[in-house]
């Protein structure tokens, strides 16, 4: 099947037509953003620099630059890159016997992994997670000739029946989804409120440094749609990859995903989320089966139990209980989490919404976006330059923001479940004008439950999703704002 070419249009605001195929200006779109300022925790602590060897020593590679360079960033790729992107999976199986194959006969796809390899080095020099010294002027100008070059092959491509739905291309444009020449100074340096651990769990770290591309996301979109859908993807290890790739966007841009979730490991293909962690309905029933009498549906209820467990591997993970850590079972666990999460349907979506109770209408959909903050700060944590966190903390703010909202929620179950929210939706505002807010109204609802310091709040909490580790610093943080707000009320 034949596909439209790429249009060449002027401006920062390309567009896609999805009448005609994949529509995309890709001269002048490189969106990105920067990242996290500490080193993350996560399964490949290590310093690395693109390598020297030859991966290639007769120096056939479809392209027309130095062999040296492609030498280098291709075992960059297949030393670090690969590895923790597809972990569980043998390093022959994704790289030497597939990928890399592919990539020597293929201009385009070597190009752009090339373009990938040289943006994913560039996030972990700006971020001083490798010597200063590995990412110079020479890889910059490179960066940028590689994506130019990229842009063009493609285009070509596109003008060739059947090769837009190509592996190579599909692979290719990718790549240009989730790396850029550049990484904005916007929030670079704002820490995230939640102490996160596993950040750089096929490298969520990195990518999420750089917000996702839309437009060539739509265009990923599309081509696979016209290939079929990710069952007919054939690369190993390609399906997954662009799995994760929609859990990403979708947590960056607060929307559904768009595929059905496709794990690391096929033998984990279309099980259910009680399969995927080890439990049942009972188990979830017995923790939080008292909320559906204030509007939690089993689907909510059920993340929220995940959610919590999923945690629970990575603490035992991290304190040591686990001789061999299976990470790419952790990966697909927290992958399909999140993926449930963000699938969740908003109050107004609810099958009978129509005779959905308002106070069961308000504590679902708050429940639904603080889930969300707990997912995007916690379970699947992306750094400052993608996090949602504070999109989320101004929806949350409002269905809150009204005047019978203790009425709504003065019930035991519901109280409780509102000082969580209200904690949730503090902390994301942070650095925020829905901070003070937030502040303002858990002082009051504190005061109404009669909690007085930080260890009474923290008790209540924790009845629902929390992350000691992860929460703990941020909600002590934030009593002691109440206190201060408490001191200036009492003068």
């Amino acid at each position: 099947m034949a596909i439209a070419p790429l249009s060449r249009t002027r401006g920062p605001n390309p567009t896609i037509s999805f009448e005609e195929g994949y529509d995309h200006d890709y001269s002048n779109d490189p969106q990105g953003s920067n990242s996290d300022s500490s080193s993350p925790p996560g399964p490949t602590e290590h310093i690395e620099t693109m390598g020297a060897h030859f991966l290639d020593p007769f120096q056939t590679y479809p392209w027309r630059h130095s062999p040296e360079v492609a030498n280098a960033s291709q075992a960059y790729c297949t030393s670090i890159l690969w590895p923790t992107l597809t972990p569980g999976a043998k390093r022959t199986d994704v790289s030497a016997l597939n990928w890399f194959p592919l990539m020597m006969s293929e201009p385009t796809l070597m190009t752009a992994i090339t373009f990938g390899s040289l943006s994913h080095q560039r996030v972990q020099w700006v971020n001083k997670w490798i010597p200063d010294g590995a990412f110079r002027d020479r890889e910059q100008q490179l960066l940028r000739v590689c994506e130019m070059e990229t842009i063009e092959l493609i285009n070509q491509e596109m003008k060739k029946p059947g090769r837009a739905i190509s592996n190579a291309v599909i692979l290719s444009v990718m790549c240009m989804a989730h790396n850029a020449t550049d990484i904005s100074e916007e929030r670079q340096y704002r820490p995230s409120p939640f102490s996160a651990p596993m950040r750089r769990l096929q490298w969520i770290d990195v990518y999420g440094s750089l917000r996702p591309n839309l437009v060539h996301v739509h265009g990923l979109i599309t081509m696979i749609n016209m290939r079929g859908g990710l069952d007919a993807i054939d690369l190993p290890g390609l399906a997954p990859v662009v799995s994760l790739s929609d859990v990403v966007t979708s947590t960056a841009y607060l929307t559904p995903p768009v595929f059905p979730f496709y794990p690391l490991q096929t033998s984990r293909k279309n099980v259910t989320l009680q399969e995927m962690l080890g439990y049942s309905l009972a188990d979830a029933e017995q923790q939080y089966g008292r909320l559906r009498q204030i509007g939690f549906t089993t689907e909510l209820m059920e993340v929220f139990y995940a959610m919590n467990l999923y945690m629970s591997y990575v603490d035992s993970h991290l304190k040591g209980e686990r001789e061999k850590p299976d990470y790419s079972l952790l990966a697909d666990q927290r992958n399909f989490v999140q993926y449930q999460l963000l699938s969740l349907p908003a109050a107004s979506q609810l099958d009978g919404f129509t005779g959905y109770q308002r106070r069961h209408e308000v504590i679902y959909e708050a429940c639904r976006l603080a889930g969300y903050i707990y997912g995007a700060g916690v379970v699947f944590p992306l750094p400052p330059q993608s996090t949602p966190l504070a999109k989320l903390a101004s929806l949350l703010r409002g269905v809150l923001e009204s005047p019978d909202c203790l009425t709504i929620w003065d019930q035991p179950h519901a109280r409780v479940t509102l000082l969580w929210v209200l904690t949730l939706g503090a902390i994301a505002s942070e650095g925020t004008t829905d901070r003070d807010w937030y502040v303002s109204l858990l002082n009051r609802t504190a005061q109404h439950s009669h909690i007085t310091c930080w260890a009474d709040l923290r008790a209540i909490v924790i009845l629902l999703p929390w992350f000691d580790a992860a929460c703990d610093d941020a909600g002590n943080l934030l009593w002691l704002e109440i206190e201060r707000l408490v001191t200036r009320l009492s003068t």
